[in-house]
C-alpha cells in the first residue's frame, strides 16, 4: 500500500512538473489589401504558410493580436466595396482550419485566442454595432466570457498549464478611425491578477505596441496608463506580445515607477504573419524609437513569421520563426517598394530569425 502511494506522490509530482512545460505561437498581421494577395481581405497563403508551420514545430495553441482581415474599409477597392467583414473572418478561418488551427470551440483543432486590431474596428460604411455583431458571431462567440462587462467576447483570460494569459482588445472605446481611445480595463485587469496568484508566469497580448515604432498610434499615447499596465504585470512577464507595424521588432521597453523613474525592461515583440509591408510609408521606420529609453534588441524588415515560446519551468525562450519566400520586393529610386506575393506556402524556407530568454526570479 505504501509502496502504491509513493509512485501515485511521485506520478502527481511528475505531473506538477510537466504542466509548467508547453510551448505556444503568436501570430498577427495577416490582412491583405485588394490589389495585393487575397481577394477576401486576408493573406490566405501567409495565414496557411504560418499555421502548418507552427503546428508542426509543437505550438499546443495560439495567441493571435489583431489584424487578420481588411475590414470594413472604402479604400479596399477602387469601387469602394469590401466584402462584408464575416465574409473576410471566414476567409481567415478556412485558411487557419485547413491546416489544423482553429477557434477554442473547434475541438479537433489547436485554439487560436484571438483579439481585435484596428482593421476588425474600422466603421468607415457600416456602424459600430455592425461591425462589433460580425466578430462575435464570427470569432467572439467561441472566446472565454470573463471580460468586462461591456467586452464579453472583446477582452478575456485564460489559464493553461498554471500560466495566465490576458487577451486585450484596446479598440473597444476607440473612435470610428480607431486613431485615438485605444486603451486597456487596468481595474478588470487588476482584478484578474488578483484572481490568479499563483499563475507564475502572465502572457498579455494586444494589437498595439505599449511605445509606438513606425505607428504612433498604440498604448503609448496614454502614457500613465501604459505605464500602469506594463506595472501591473512586471512581476510575472517578461514580454508583451503585440503587431501594427508589419515588420519584425523587438525591444526592451521601460518599466516606470509611479514616481517616473525606470524599475525594470521587459520584451515588447512586434510580430509580421503576412499583411503588407510597410512600403508606402515615408521614410520608412530605421529601427529606432522615439523615446530614447527604449533598447532596439533586434529589428527584421520584409518577413513573413510568428513566434514560438517555450515554457520551461521559470524560464521563457521566444523565437521568431519566419520566411523571406512569402514574396520579392523591389525599391525604385525614391525608395518606395514595390511587392510580387509568392502563394506557393508549401515550398516556404521558415526559420529562426531571432531569439530570447528570459528567467523569472527564483520562487515566483
Amino acid at each position: 500500500m505504501k509502496k502504491i502511494l509513493f509512485v501515485s506522490g511521485l506520478l502527481l509530482l511528475i505531473g506538477a512538473c510537466q504542466s509548467q512545460s508547453y510551448k505556444f505561437a503568436v501570430l498577427c498581421d495577416t490582412r491583405s489589401d485588394a490589389d495585393k494577395n487575397g481577394i477576401t481581405g486576408v493573406n490566405v497563403s501567409a495565414v496557411k504558410g504560418v499555421c502548418s508551420h507552427l503546428k508542426n514545430s509543437g505550438a499546443e495553441f495560439v495567441l493571435a493580436p489583431g489584424d487578420f482581415i481588411c475590414g470594413n474599409v472604402t479604400w479596399y477597392n477602387s469601387t469602394k466595396t469590401p466584402p462584408d467583414n464575416q465574409t473576410q473572418y471566414q476567409a481567415f478561418l478556412t485558411a487557419c482550419r485547413s491546416v489544423g488551427v482553429g477557434l477554442p470551440s473547434d475541438n479537433d483543432k489547436i485554439a487560436l485566442y484571438a483579439v481585435r486590431g484596428n482593421h476588425e474596428c474600422y466603421q468607415q460604411i457600416l456602424p459600430k454595432k455592425t461591425i462589433e455583431e460580425a466578430w462575435l458571431k464570427s470569432i467572439g462567440y467561441s472566446l472565454p466570457k470573463n471580460g468586462p462587462d461591456k467586452e464579453i467576447g472583446f477582452t478575456y483570460s485564460f489559464v493553461y498549464k498554471g500560466s495566465l494569459f490576458i487577451g486585450l482588445d484596446q479598440y473597444i472605446h476607440a473612435n470610428a478611425a480607431q486613431k485615438d481611445s485605444i486603451t486597456i480595463d487596468q481595474k478588470w485587469l487588476d482584478k484578474e491578477l488578483l484572481k490568479y496568484p499563483d499563475s507564475k508566469h502572465v502572457f498579455a497580448f494586444g494589437h498595439t505596441p505599449a511605445f509606438a515604432a513606425q505607428h504612433q498610434d498604440c498604448l503609448g499615447q496614454d502614457s500613465i496608463a501604459r505605464n500602469k499596465f506594463l506595472q501591473s504585470i512586471n512581476s510575472r512577464s517578461g514580454v508583451y506580445f503585440c503587431g501594427h507595424d508589419h515588420f519584425y521588432a523587438r525591444a526592451d521597453v521601460p518599466v516606470y515607477k509611479p514616481n517616473g523613474g525606470i524599475e525594470n525592461y521587459m520584451q515588447q515583440v512586434i510580430t509580421p504573419s503576412g499583411a503588407p509591408f510597410l512600403g508606402g510609408f515615408s521614410p520608412k521606420w530605421n529601427g529606432e524609437y522615439k523615446n530614447q529609453s527604449v533598447k532596439t534588441e533586434s529589428y527584421i524588415d520584409n518577413a513573413v513569421g510568428y513566434q514560438l515560446v517555450t515554457v520551461d519551468g521559470n524560464k521563457v525562450t521566444v523565437e521568431f520563426i519566419a520566411t523571406n519566400d512569402a514574396c520579392t520586393f523591389t525599391i525604385d529610386s525614391t525608395g518606395a517598394y514595390s511587392y510580387t506575393y509568392n502563394d506557393n506556402w508549401q515550398k516556404w524556407n521558415f526559420v529562426t530569425m531571432s531569439k530570447f530568454s528570459y528567467e523569472l526570479p527564483i520562487g515566483k
